[in-house]
């Protein structure tokens, strides 16, 4: 399997990383050379020089990891070229071209996923996993919340997308995985209601407080929490169901202090099911580069990637929130 990774930021040199531990022949692009050079002399990757020879190298798969409003773009050329692709999540910033590009790809035979980690953190998998213990589930309430500034301490956050409009930033979109998972548990979403706003003084344009009400078209409603302003990082999800309650609490980041815990009705007490008090957040990332080639391998849609056209619901829901 041949990977090509366009885009070497932070999260580009990570899927470099991973690709260049599972596949046979990695290869890396960027605009910026000297930022791509230094992936590519870390991962032992290829590094090409330009866009159409980095296509013409004939990659199985190709990651695009660069600025949301260029992911529609590269990923049609990509597909094109006859990869199969796997898009930094969002899919996009905005809906503009994305059927397009996704009935394109379709015809052509051509796969397309979008990257959401948080499928492959271990407490989205045991929520999953337990949802039908607690029975008949009547609400689900989400949350995340991390201070901008401290979200990457080597960076200037003024100068990241998610501080930038005009960039596709915003706390809403930035943290569609609140929103993805919910809907991998319960279904599609039939409408939406949104409180968000600019809440702070930090120097940005776009919202760092939001408060959704999602209902899914089987009756579960869904509220989702999501904020730029918390100083210590915290995530989880509580699920409430006509037997029990599940909640996943997660705490910080590096180290990660993690635990799902789950009452039911019949026990008549708490049980931990999952806990971690220093979580591996790279195993998530490995495990999807790894779902990815495999999914290439077989041709076989993973039940835990996250497909372009799901991704595409997703999207429409944050921009619904947003308008």
């Amino acid at each position: 399997m041949k990977i090509l990774i366009t885009g070497c930021g932070s999260i580009g040199r990570r899927h470099a990383e991973n690709a260049a531990d599972l596949a046979d022949e990695t290869a890396v692009f960027d605009l910026d050379t000297d930022l791509a050079k230094s992936v590519a002399d870390k991962t032992g990757a290829q590094l090409f020089s330009s866009l159409d020879e980095a296509l013409s190298w004939g990659a199985d798969g190709v990651v695009i990891a660069t600025p949301h409003k260029t992911h529609i773009d590269l990923a049609q050329q990509a597909a094109e070229s006859g990869a199969d692709v796997l898009i930094e999540k969002p899919l996009s910033h905005d809906l503009d071209g994305v059927d397009d590009f996704l009935a394109g790809a379709e015809k052509a035979g051509r796969q397309v996923f979008v990257v959401c980690n948080m499928r492959f953190h271990p407490a989205v998998s045991t929520l999953r996993q337990n949802i039908e213990r607690v029975g008949d589930v009547m609400y689900a309430r989400a949350q995340y919340g991390n201070y901008l500034p401290n979200m990457r301490p080597d960076s200037d956050y003024k100068k990241l997308y998610c501080a930038h409009k005009d960039q596709g930033g915003g706390v809403i979109l930035d943290a569609i995985h609140e929103i993805d998972y919910l809907s991998w548990f319960f279904g599609d979403v039939s409408s939406v209601l949104c409180e968000a706003a600019k809440r702070s003084d930090l120097k940005i344009d776009v919202e760092d407080y939001a408060a959704l009400v999602l209902k899914h078209e089987n009756g579960v409603r869904s509220e989702v929490h999501l904020d730029y302003l918390q100083q210590f990082k915290r995530r989880g999800c509580e699920i409430v169901g006509s037997n029990g309650t599940l909640i996943w609490q997660s705490e910080g980041k590096a180290p990660e202090h993690c635990t799902v815990r789950i009452y039911t009705a019949a026990s008549g007490q708490w049980e931990t099911l999952f806990e971690d008090n220093d979580l591996d957040a790279s195993t998530m990332y490995k495990d999807l580069m790894s779902a990815f080639i495999a999914n290439l391998k077989t041709r076989g849609s993973s039940v835990d990637l996250l497909t372009g056209r799901d991704a595409m619901k997703s999207l429409d829901i944050v921009l619904q929130a947003r308008s």
